[in-house]
Protein backbone atom coordinates (compact mmCIF):
# COMPACT_ATOMS: atom_id res chain seq x y z
CA UNK A 1 0.00 0.00 0.00
CA UNK A 2 1.38 3.38 -0.88
CA UNK A 3 2.21 5.65 2.04
CA UNK A 4 -0.08 8.43 0.80
CA UNK A 5 -3.15 6.28 0.12
CA UNK A 6 -5.01 3.92 2.43
CA UNK A 7 -7.55 1.15 1.94
CA UNK A 8 -10.90 2.87 2.48
CA UNK A 9 -12.68 -0.50 2.73
CA UNK A 10 -11.25 -0.97 6.27
CA UNK A 11 -11.70 0.93 9.52
CA UNK A 12 -7.94 1.22 9.87
CA UNK A 13 -7.60 2.69 6.38
CA UNK A 14 -10.36 5.21 6.96
CA UNK A 15 -8.90 6.26 10.32
CA UNK A 16 -5.46 6.74 8.75
CA UNK A 17 -7.03 8.73 5.91
CA UNK A 18 -8.75 11.05 8.39
CA UNK A 19 -5.54 11.58 10.36
CA UNK A 20 -3.62 12.33 7.17
CA UNK A 21 -6.30 14.74 5.94
CA UNK A 22 -6.30 16.59 9.28
CA UNK A 23 -2.50 16.43 9.57
CA UNK A 24 -2.73 14.70 12.93
CA UNK A 25 0.38 12.60 13.73
CA UNK A 26 -0.45 9.01 14.63
CA UNK A 27 1.64 9.34 17.81
CA UNK A 28 -0.40 12.36 18.89
CA UNK A 29 -3.68 10.57 18.15
CA UNK A 30 -2.65 7.51 20.18
CA UNK A 31 -1.46 9.64 23.09
CA UNK A 32 -4.76 11.55 23.27
CA UNK A 33 -6.72 8.30 22.97
CA UNK A 34 -4.70 6.80 25.82
CA UNK A 35 -3.32 3.82 23.88
CA UNK A 36 0.10 2.53 22.85
CA UNK A 37 1.78 4.19 19.84
CA UNK A 38 1.41 0.89 17.95
CA UNK A 39 -2.39 0.75 18.48
CA UNK A 40 -3.43 1.73 14.94
CA UNK A 41 -1.13 -0.86 13.44
CA UNK A 42 -2.85 -3.71 15.27
CA UNK A 43 -6.43 -2.70 14.41
CA UNK A 44 -8.07 -5.59 12.59
CA UNK A 45 -11.80 -5.41 11.81
CA UNK A 46 -13.06 -2.60 14.03
CA UNK A 47 -12.52 -0.42 17.11
CA UNK A 48 -14.05 -1.14 20.57
CA UNK A 49 -17.07 0.94 21.58
CA UNK A 50 -15.32 2.70 24.47
CA UNK A 51 -12.56 3.94 22.14
CA UNK A 52 -15.12 5.04 19.55
CA UNK A 53 -16.74 7.10 22.32
CA UNK A 54 -13.41 8.71 23.15
CA UNK A 55 -12.68 9.44 19.49
CA UNK A 56 -16.15 11.02 19.18
CA UNK A 57 -15.27 13.55 21.87
CA UNK A 58 -11.69 14.20 20.74
CA UNK A 59 -12.60 14.63 17.05
CA UNK A 60 -16.27 15.72 16.83
CA UNK A 61 -16.03 16.45 13.10
CA UNK A 62 -15.23 12.80 12.27
CA UNK A 63 -18.32 11.02 10.93
CA UNK A 64 -18.79 7.88 13.05
CA UNK A 65 -20.74 6.05 10.34
CA UNK A 66 -18.02 6.79 7.80
CA UNK A 67 -15.29 5.59 10.16
CA UNK A 68 -17.05 2.35 11.13
CA UNK A 69 -18.98 1.49 7.97
CA UNK A 70 -17.68 3.72 5.18
CA UNK A 71 -21.09 5.42 4.89
CA UNK A 72 -21.51 9.13 4.11
CA UNK A 73 -18.80 11.77 4.12
CA UNK A 74 -15.63 11.62 6.18
CA UNK A 75 -16.42 14.79 8.13
CA UNK A 76 -19.62 16.10 9.65
CA UNK A 77 -20.67 19.51 8.37
CA UNK A 78 -19.84 22.38 10.69
CA UNK A 79 -23.53 23.11 11.15
CA UNK A 80 -24.12 19.64 12.64
CA UNK A 81 -25.20 19.53 16.28
CA UNK A 82 -22.31 18.06 18.32
CA UNK A 83 -24.78 16.70 20.91
CA UNK A 84 -26.51 14.71 18.14
CA UNK A 85 -23.15 13.29 17.06
CA UNK A 86 -22.31 12.23 20.60
CA UNK A 87 -25.70 10.62 21.03
CA UNK A 88 -25.15 8.63 17.83
CA UNK A 89 -21.85 7.36 19.24
CA UNK A 90 -23.58 5.93 22.30
CA UNK A 91 -26.09 6.81 25.01
CA UNK A 92 -25.75 9.94 27.13
CA UNK A 93 -26.26 9.24 30.84
CA UNK A 94 -25.97 11.56 33.88
CA UNK A 95 -22.65 11.53 35.73
CA UNK A 96 -23.39 11.58 39.46
CA UNK A 97 -21.36 14.44 40.97
CA UNK A 98 -18.74 13.59 43.58
CA UNK A 99 -20.64 15.66 46.14
CA UNK A 100 -23.44 13.09 45.96
CA UNK A 101 -21.27 10.69 47.95
CA UNK A 102 -22.01 12.85 51.00
CA UNK A 103 -25.71 12.16 50.46
CA UNK A 104 -27.52 9.54 48.40
CA UNK A 105 -28.53 8.82 44.81
CA UNK A 106 -32.26 8.90 45.51
CA UNK A 107 -32.23 12.42 46.94
CA UNK A 108 -29.91 13.63 44.19
CA UNK A 109 -32.03 12.21 41.36
CA UNK A 110 -35.17 13.78 42.81
CA UNK A 111 -33.67 17.24 43.27
CA UNK A 112 -31.40 17.67 40.23
CA UNK A 113 -32.52 18.10 36.63
CA UNK A 114 -30.60 15.42 34.69
CA UNK A 115 -30.52 17.71 31.64
CA UNK A 116 -28.42 20.22 33.56
CA UNK A 117 -25.67 17.90 34.79
CA UNK A 118 -22.55 16.51 33.15
CA UNK A 119 -23.02 13.46 30.93
CA UNK A 120 -20.89 10.52 29.87
CA UNK A 121 -21.37 8.33 26.83
CA UNK A 122 -22.42 4.77 27.59
CA UNK A 123 -21.73 2.14 24.89
CA UNK A 124 -24.80 0.23 26.09
CA UNK A 125 -28.45 1.15 26.53
CA UNK A 126 -30.46 1.02 29.75
CA UNK A 127 -27.95 2.64 32.11
CA UNK A 128 -29.39 4.86 34.87
CA UNK A 129 -26.30 6.72 36.07
CA UNK A 130 -22.55 6.96 35.83
CA UNK A 131 -20.42 7.31 38.97
CA UNK A 132 -16.73 8.06 39.29
CA UNK A 133 -14.92 5.69 41.67
CA UNK A 134 -13.24 7.46 44.56
CA UNK A 135 -10.58 5.69 46.63
CA UNK A 136 -8.85 2.32 46.51
CA UNK A 137 -11.30 0.07 48.36
CA UNK A 138 -12.08 -1.93 45.19
CA UNK A 139 -8.50 -2.15 43.92
CA UNK A 140 -7.05 -3.89 41.97
CA UNK A 141 -10.18 -4.58 39.91
CA UNK A 142 -11.66 -1.06 39.96
CA UNK A 143 -9.31 1.90 39.97
CA UNK A 144 -9.62 5.30 41.57
CA UNK A 145 -10.93 7.79 38.98
CA UNK A 146 -12.54 5.20 36.72
CA UNK A 147 -16.22 5.54 35.87
CA UNK A 148 -18.77 2.80 36.37
CA UNK A 149 -22.13 2.71 34.60
CA UNK A 150 -24.93 1.44 36.81
CA UNK A 151 -28.56 0.33 36.63
CA UNK A 152 -30.96 0.00 39.55
CA UNK A 153 -31.95 -3.54 40.52
CA UNK A 154 -35.67 -4.18 40.80
CA UNK A 155 -36.22 -4.90 44.49
CA UNK A 156 -38.56 -7.73 43.50
CA UNK A 157 -36.01 -9.32 41.19
CA UNK A 158 -33.14 -11.69 41.90
CA UNK A 159 -30.20 -9.92 43.57
CA UNK A 160 -26.86 -11.05 42.08
CA UNK A 161 -25.14 -11.76 45.40
CA UNK A 162 -21.35 -11.69 45.36
CA UNK A 163 -21.12 -9.13 42.57
CA UNK A 164 -19.98 -5.49 42.78
CA UNK A 165 -22.87 -3.08 43.33
CA UNK A 166 -23.56 0.47 44.31
CA UNK A 167 -25.39 0.56 47.63
CA UNK A 168 -27.49 3.72 47.96
CA UNK A 169 -28.13 4.20 51.67
CA UNK A 170 -29.08 6.78 54.26
CA UNK A 171 -25.40 6.83 55.30
CA UNK A 172 -24.15 7.55 51.78
CA UNK A 173 -23.16 5.71 48.62
CA UNK A 174 -20.93 2.63 48.78
CA UNK A 175 -19.29 0.59 46.01
CA UNK A 176 -18.79 -2.96 47.29
CA UNK A 177 -19.38 -6.64 46.63
CA UNK A 178 -22.73 -7.43 48.26
CA UNK A 179 -23.56 -10.66 50.11
CA UNK A 180 -26.36 -11.93 52.38
CA UNK A 181 -25.47 -11.19 55.99
CA UNK A 182 -25.00 -13.78 58.70
CA UNK A 183 -27.04 -11.44 60.91
CA UNK A 184 -30.16 -12.38 58.97
CA UNK A 185 -32.42 -11.12 56.23
CA UNK A 186 -32.60 -7.60 57.63
CA UNK A 187 -28.94 -6.91 56.82
CA UNK A 188 -26.58 -7.14 53.87
CA UNK A 189 -22.81 -7.50 54.04
CA UNK A 190 -20.69 -5.21 51.84
CA UNK A 191 -17.12 -6.31 51.14
CA UNK A 192 -14.19 -4.45 49.57
CA UNK A 193 -11.72 -6.05 47.15
CA UNK A 194 -8.85 -4.35 48.96
CA UNK A 195 -8.17 -6.50 52.06
CA UNK A 196 -7.23 -3.52 54.22
CA UNK A 197 -10.90 -2.53 54.41
CA UNK A 198 -13.15 -4.60 56.72
CA UNK A 199 -16.65 -5.69 55.64
CA UNK A 200 -19.66 -3.52 56.44
CA UNK A 201 -22.97 -4.74 57.84
CA UNK A 202 -25.72 -2.50 56.44
CA UNK A 203 -29.32 -2.65 57.69
CA UNK A 204 -31.75 -3.13 54.82
CA UNK A 205 -34.07 -0.47 56.21
CA UNK A 206 -31.25 2.04 55.56
CA UNK A 207 -30.87 0.97 51.89
CA UNK A 208 -32.75 3.02 49.29
CA UNK A 209 -31.59 0.92 46.36
CA UNK A 210 -28.98 -1.43 44.89
CA UNK A 211 -27.40 -0.74 41.50
CA UNK A 212 -25.60 -3.36 39.46
CA UNK A 213 -22.48 -2.44 37.50
CA UNK A 214 -23.20 -2.61 33.77
CA UNK A 215 -19.70 -1.73 32.57
CA UNK A 216 -16.62 0.30 33.47
CA UNK A 217 -15.07 3.18 31.55
CA UNK A 218 -11.37 3.52 32.35
CA UNK A 219 -11.19 6.27 29.75
CA UNK A 220 -14.38 8.12 29.26
CA UNK A 221 -16.19 10.79 27.30
CA UNK A 222 -18.29 13.57 28.77
CA UNK A 223 -20.55 16.26 27.41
Amino acid sequence: MASDKYDLSTVKGRLLTYLKEKRIPQTEFCKRLGVAPTYIGVIRKSIPAEKINRIATLYPDLNRDWLLYGEGEMCIKQTADPRKFLQEAGYLVPLLPVTAFAGNITAWSQSVNANECEKVISPVQGVDFAIRISGDSMEPDFHDGSIILIKKIDDKAFIPWGHPMIVDSSNGVFFKDVFPSERGKTYIEAQSHNPKYPPLEIPLDCVYGLYRVVTTLNTYSSY
